[in-house]
């Protein structure tokens, strides 16, 4: 009868193995808020939105060191890591579209001014003539009463 004698240090082993784990809906926040992180980074929250992506890091880092010791908060850190991951990557997308339309913007002005010093330089456009064949009275005609139409 030794052999359930031993079985006990071996299933309480097991068990404190199995604790020291977090769970696996605590590593699967971990896994998205680090790949959220990781796409933040590369779309260039760094530059349009630092302070968010800095906070996404260090929730991250803290959700990490907990996630063995308490992994429901560390879970929760997790998913508050994520949000500020996608805040970082939603401002960075404004930042960029909004300096995009500083270039157009600025794009547009060059245009214009160069068009109009086009315009200075040769002149005022002439004004265009009726094309031919169009039947238009001359102005001296066009007020005259006298004018028949032609049949």
């Amino acid at each position: 009868m030794r052999v359930p004698h031993l079985m006990i240090p071996i299933a309480l082993a097991a068990a404190a193995g199995c604790a020291s784990q977090p769970p696996r809906q605590t590593t699967d926040e971990l896994a998205r808020a680090q790949a959220l992180v990781g796409e933040a980074e590369q779309g260039g929250a760094q530059q349009y939105a630092a302070d968010d992506l800095q906070s996404a890091r260090d929730k991250l880092r803290q959700a990490n060191e907990l996630s063995a010791k308490r992994p429901v908060e560390a879970q929760h850190l997790a998913m508050e890591s994520q949000l500020d991951a996608q805040l970082a990557s939603a401002r960075t997308d404004s930042g960029k579209a909004q300096h995009a339309v500083q270039e157009t913007n600025q794009s547009l002005d060059t245009l214009r001014s160069e068009e109009t010093r086009h315009i200075d330089q040769s002149g005022p456009p002439a004004s265009p003539s009726p094309p031919a064949g169009t039947g238009s009275v001359p102005s001296s005609e066009a007020g005259s009463s006298n004018a028949t139409p032609p049949r």
